[in-house]
C-alpha cells in the first residue's frame, strides 16, 4: 500500500493522471504474481511430501492392474470373544449350533418373510451336511474295523437273513427237544374256555412235535376232543397259582423248576419263542443251556403234584 501512494506521488507531477494509474495497476498485478508464486511452491512441497510417503502405481509395478483390495477387517464374532469361541468345548459347539437353529426358525416362525426363511434353511442345510460327514465316517469305521460291525453278528442282508433265522431256528428246536427230555408238561384248562378249546389243538401239535409229553388238567371238570383223558384238579393248580386259562406250564419233576411257557391263547411260534427268552442263560451266545430259573413248588415234590394229578379229585 505504501509503494502504491509513493508511486502516486511520484506521477502527481507528470503531465497524465492516466499515465500514473497505470503504473498503479501494473505494481499491483506483480504483488499479486509474486504471493501466488510463493503460494503454488508451498503445495507442490506438500504434494511431493505426500507422493513420498506413498509409492507410485507405476513404482507398484508388482501388483499388475490388481490395483483394488479391501481394507483389512478383523474376524469378530457377535457377543463372543475370539479367545473364548476358540474354547467351547465339542458339546458346547453343538448346543451352540443347536440355539442358533432355534432361533432362526423361531424368527422365521414369527416373521415369515423371505429372508428369515432363508436364513432357517441356509443353518439346517449346514447342519445336516455334518451329520452326513459323521453318518459316513461312521459308516467307514464299521467297513473298516469288522469288531465293530453288528451286522456280522445279526445280519441284515436278505441272503444271509435266510441262513440266520434257519440257524437259529435249528439252535432252539435242539434246546426244545432237551427240554421236553427232562421237564413235564401240564396244559391246564376249562370246557366252558373258548380260548381253551382253540389252544388245545396248537397244545397238542406243539407236543407232538418235539415228543414231549403233555399232563391235560380241567379245572371244572370238563374234557376237550383234544384231550378227552384229562385228569381232574386235586388242588395243583392252587400251588402252582395258576389263576388264568389256558396255561401251558413246563415243569422239572427232580427239581422243582417250572417255566411258564404261555398264558392265554398263543400261536405255536410265540411257545418256541417263549421257550428261547425264558431259558436263556446269560452269557451264553450259544444258548444251548437248561435254565437255571422257575418258580419251585412250595408244599409238595413235583412228583407228588404228577401223581395226584394222575387220579381223580375226589
Amino acid at each position: 500500500m505504501m509503494f502504491s501512494i509513493a508511486v502516486y506521488q511520484c506521477c502527481s507531477g507528470q503531465k497524465s493522471i492516466r499515465k500514473a494509474f497505470s503504473i498503479l495497476c501494473i505494481s499491483n498485478f506483480l504483488i499479486i504474481m509474486l504471493y501466488s508464486e510463493a503460494v503454488s511452491s508451498q503445495q507442490n512441497e506438500t504434494l511431493k511430501n505426500v507422493w513420498r510417503a506413498e509409492p507410485s502405481f507405476f513404482e507398484r509395478k508388482a501388483e499388475g492392474w490388481h490395483w483394488y483390495r479391501d481394507s483389512p477387517k478383523e474376524d469378530k464374532v457377535e457377543g463372543v470373544a475370539p479367545s473364548a469361541s476358540k474354547a467351547l468345548s465339542p458339546t458346547q459347539a453343538i448346543e451352540a449350533q443347536r440355539k442358533t437353529l432355534e432361533t432362526k426358525l423361531h424368527a422365521a416362525i414369527v416373521e415369515p418373510n423371505r429372508e428369515n426363511i432363508i436364513a432357517y434353511i441356509t443353518a439346517q442345510k449346514a447342519l445336516m451336511d455334518q451329520s452326513q460327514k459323521f453318518s459316513e465316517m461312521w459308516k467307514q469305521v464299521v467297513m473298516t474295523t469288522p469288531a465293530l460291525d453288528e451286522t456280522l453278528v445279526h445280519p441284515v442282508d436278505q441272503n444271509a437273513r435266510h441262513v440266520y433265522y434257519k440257524e437259529q431256528h435249528d439252535r432252539l428246536e435242539k434246546r426244545i427237544m432237551r427240554l421236553a427230555s427232562e421237564y413235564g408238561l401240564f396244559f391246564f384248562f376249562r370246557k366252558n374256555c373258548s380260548y381253551c378249546h382253540h389252544f388245545a389243538p396248537i397244545v397238542k401239535r406243539f407236543a407232538q412235535k418235539y415228543g414231549w409229553s403233555v399232563l391235560p388238567i380241567s379245572l371244572d371238570g370238563g374234557t376237550l376232543s383234544e384231550f378227552p383223558n384229562a385228569k381232574q384238579n386235586n388242588g395243583i393248580a392252587e400251588r402252582l397259582q395258576i389263576a388264568h386259562v389256558p396255561a401251558l406250564i413246563a415243569l422239572h419233576p427232580k427239581s422243582g423248576q417250572l417255566i411258564p411257557l404261555a398264558y392265554g391263547l398263543t400261536s405255536e411260534s410265540e411257545i418256541e419263542n417263549r421257550v428261547e427268552m425264558l431259558t436263556r442263560i446269560p452269557g451264553d451266545s450259544s444258548q444251548g443251556g437248561l435254565p437255571p430259573r422257575g418258580l419251585s413248588p412250595r408244599d409238595s415234590s413235583p412228583r407228588e403234584f404228577i401223581s395226584q394229578g394222575s387220579g381223580d379229585k375226589k
